[in-house]
């Protein structure tokens, strides 16, 4: 027996290495070699939000061209929107920007004021919001011009004027009874609108406010008699 014993012995000892090379090849598979990618990081986790887009004040002028007894309006809008927030209309004066009408925003951000002005003429006006500085502030329409109806006629040209102007057929200006000689007169007459200087006394027909010179009718396309709105 024993020399059969010696002729499985080497056999027996490669099995034995041939199954210690199988189970180190199956643990070097199932264990996975050591990373090494980089940990992802969560770069938002401590981010600041976005601050905040500073307030802005954003208004238009409607019926900046009216008669005397009809109404200014101001629509605009405050972003982000914000809740009774303080809004001032200011007309300019002598003495300054003067408050002349206020009103607050809706919870939308929004707001509409109406004023009713009480003397012709022009208007240079603005709106203020409260915490809302003047650099952040867009308004479309600065300026209303007041008028009345008036009933013009036209003269000339030829001769010299009772201001002291020679009356040419260019010459651009107005005859009134009453108001000082160079007093600026804004008129309108459909959609054409010129500004020119008393420069004469007259008319002296009655039931006419204004005589026009003959460049003034043209540059108007007003007829011989014709009812014109008159700033003054």
């Amino acid at each position: 027996m024993r020399p059969k014993l010696k002729r499985h012995a080497p056999r027996a000892a490669a099995t034995a290495g041939a199954l210690s090379l199988g189970v180190a090849v199956a643990l070097a598979v199932a264990v996975p070699a050591p990373s090494t990618a980089q940990p992802r990081v969560n770069r938002h986790r401590h981010s600041r939000p976005a601050p905040a887009p500073p307030p802005r004040l954003s208004a238009r002028l409607l019926h900046p061209n009216l008669l005397l007894g009809g109404d200014i309006a101001f629509i605009g809008k405050t972003t982000p929107s914000a809740n009774r927030r303080r809004i001032a209309v200011e007309e300019l004066t002598r003495r300054g920007w003067v408050a002349i009408a206020h009103t607050l925003t809706d919870g939308d951000g929004y707001f509409r004021e109406r004023l009713w002005p009480h003397r012709l003429g022009r208007l240079a006006l603005r709106v203020r919001a409260e915490g809302i500085p003047a650099q952040r502030t867009t308004i479309a329409g600065r300026v209303a011009t007041v008028y009345h109806q008036v009933v013009a006629s036209w003269y000339g040209p030829g001769g010299m004027t009772a201001c002291g102007e020679q009356l040419g057929a260019g010459t651009l200006g107005v005859a009134n009874r009453t108001l000082p000689c160079g007093t600026e007169v804004t008129l309108r007459f459909g959609s054409r609108v010129v500004t020119v200087p008393v420069i004469d006394r007259g008319p002296f027909v009655a039931g006419r406010d204004y005589d026009l010179t003959y460049a003034t009718k043209l540059a108007l396309g007003a007829g011989d008699v014709s009812t014109i709105w008159a700033s003054a």
